[in-house]
């Protein structure tokens, strides 16, 4: 397996050493530097969609989303995408990921609400999720607000943003079969159950030079979770999940380079083995959150790819 020598460019450029580098990285740094990781290499950004700020109400105060409209829209009701974005529940924004979700919403021709979910540290598990949770039930029950077709709605995430997009598809499958239609999970984080030594790309891809690292996994847990919380339960875990059959038609992207790669195809495979249609697509020579680097060529494959299937999974 030869890495793609693009992603091999990036890979140069932030790998390079830093004089006096802190013992320590506060929340605020850690956000600051995601922020210019995804906007730095983000490539040019698509204009043609509608965007529309605005907040969902929930049980708890009102969630801020962005709403996506496709150029192409027009009278007909549209299929949803409600996306979650990545950070390790504690990073991240609708503005970091604001190239991504454009470059989206063009490829499929669908509608897309990104969320603004509650983070930690200051907002713990399950805080995040409630406001993804709410999210999708607002869509659900009032999407024909937006012009969206409340029978073709999915969800989709990437990371840690993957995590909460199949707990969310799962609970409100659970209790009401078939109603979100899809889910789309971008080199997800599956288990924070185990050890990183049970699944051998977390050792090998793992020690840093391949963007995310062992020791951010472990911030990312940190700083989400109290330490009390039980890491073996389905919402943290899913993999941890007894039962999959609720969860609808799945698509599932990672890298060839990613810590995350071994997960991710163990839920493929947990996910076939219950009878759900779950297909993974393996883009060997990249990295953990490449998606996001517009400037790759294999980025911009996976966006029309992911935008193609989107459009079938979809379907009227």
């Amino acid at each position: 397996m030869t890495i793609d020598p693009q992603t091999a460019a990036i890979l140069d450029i932030l790998n390079q050493p830093v004089a006096d580098p802190p013992a320590e990285v506060s929340i605020t740094e850690a956000r600051a530097g995601a922020d210019a990781l995804f906007t730095g290499f983000a490539g040019d950004k698509v204009a043609t969609c509608e965007t529309q700020d605005r907040q969902i109400p929930s049980p708890d105060d009102p969630v801020p989303v962005r709403i996506y409209t496709p150029p192409q829209a027009g009278d007909i009701p549209l299929p949803l995408v409600i996306f979650f974005h990545g950070g390790g529940w504690s990073l991240g924004n609708v503005a970091a990921y604001d190239s991504l979700v454009r470059a989206l919403c063009v490829e499929s021709n669908a509608l897309f609400i990104s969320v603004d979910y509650r983070l930690g540290p200051e907002h713990k598990y399950p805080a995040g999720l409630r406001d993804c949770r709410a999210v999708t039930n607002w869509a659900l029950a009032q999407g024909t607000e937006i012009g969206a077709d409340p029978d073709r709605i999915a969800v989709m995430g990437d990371s840690a943003g993957g995590t909460l997009a199949t707990v969310v598809a799962h609970q409100i499958n659970r209790a009401d079969p078939g109603r979100v239609k899809a889910q789309v999970l971008i080199y997800p984080v599956m288990d924070l159950s185990r050890p990183h030594d049970h699944y051998p790309s977390r050792m090998t891809f793992g020690n840093g030079e391949y963007l995310l690292s062992r020791d951010g996994i472990d911030a990312a847990e940190n700083w989400y979770l109290s330490p009390s919380e039980d890491r073996n339960a389905p919402e943290i875990s899913p993999l941890r999940q007894p039962d999959l059959t609720p969860l609808p038609p799945t698509l599932m992207v990672v890298g060839g380079y990613d810590p995350l790669l071994d997960e991710t195809v163990q839920y493929h495979e947990d996910l076939q083995k219950a009878g759900v249609a779950s297909e993974l697509l393996r883009y060997e020579g990249t990295i953990h959150a490449f998606l996001s680097f517009g400037c790759l060529d294999i980025a911009r494959e996976a966006r029309r790819y992911i935008g193609a299937q989107l459009h079938r999974l979809l379907a009227t």
